[in-house]
């Protein structure tokens, strides 16, 4: 059975506040891989479970001709709005199955998954697409989480249901988004695609907020891979929880102010 995160409605139905609460995150992930990728105008790019596109409006400004994929109509619905408020002519959105993509063999010529292919069922498929779809010698770019022991929006949620909840048992399978993290996984997997001269580099983002409690409504009606866990929570120990989750993150604010980091690894491989 899959789980919320798992399909497209889970996703279609959030994308504005999505954006509004993670882009921010994921785009400094997705700039550094767009910048180790060395794009040239011209290239074809090929960007799979897209979301609300932020590598691919960087790619196309960059002058890449650029097709974004996603599963999700909602999530491509409003990276169409994105493009057509910036007049871009040289990319396009369409809904897509990352795991059975319909593109020709080596049709681009870079290709990549932006903590996407981590929730696809079967993650090998994912990255066998990803290789099937590039032209020799194409280049390639995936990022999951890095270690989630050290993933501060886990560690504060965690923090915070065992005070606001404390007889609430913590679900003990492990995550979709969870199955791929870390360096060492990544490169295997990469590997394992047929990817060639793979390399994986570490990054450490910051997500900023103003309010912590703002981001918190925006966390519990944006993010799917929590979906059952806030289900079980019920509505009341959910709002008594971030209640307690905004006051732990004001309390350890870095530098004066509320953020949390997050690592991710960023591989890159050729096809």
């Amino acid at each position: 059975m899959l789980s919320p995160d798992q399909v497209p409605q889970g996703w279609g139905n959030i994308a504005t506040v999505y954006e509004r609460a993670f882009e921010k995150l994921t785009t400094q992930f997705s700039d550094e891989a767009l910048h180790q990728l060395a794009l040239r105008p011209g290239e074809k790019v090929l960007d799979v479970a897209t979301g609300t596109g932020a590598f691919s409006l960087a790619a196309a400004r960059q002058g890449g001709d650029v097709l974004a994929t996603d599963f999700a109509e909602g999530m491509i619905a409003r990276l169409q709005q994105r493009i057509d408020s910036e007049g871009l002519e040289n990319i396009q959105a369409q809904v897509m199955n990352g795991q059975n993509l319909e593109l020709d063999d080596d049709s681009h010529h870079v290709a990549a998954s932006i903590v996407g292919v981590i929730f696809f069922p079967d993650i090998a498929k994912g990255f066998a697409e990803l290789k099937r779809v590039l032209k020799p010698k194409g280049r390639c770019a995936v990022v999951c989480w890095g270690d989630p022991d050290k993933f501060e929006m886990m560690i504060y949620l965690k923090r915070a249901i065992q005070i606001a909840a404390p007889g609430f048992e913590m679900p003990t399978q492990t995550p979709v988004w969870a199955r791929l993290t870390g360096r060492e996984q990544l490169e295997k997997e990469m590997n394992s695609a047929g990817f060639n001269n793979v390399r994986v580099t570490n990054m450490t983002g910051k997500l900023a907020m103003g309010f912590p409690l703002e981001f918190w409504n925006d966390f519990t009606s944006s993010a799917p891979p929590l979906a059952k866990l806030f289900e079980a929570l019920g509505e009341e120990k959910t709002r008594e929880t971030g209640e307690v989750f905004a006051r732990l993150v004001m309390t350890d604010c870095h530098d004066g102010l509320p953020c949390l980091t997050a690592e991710a690894c960023i591989g890159i491989g050729e096809a």
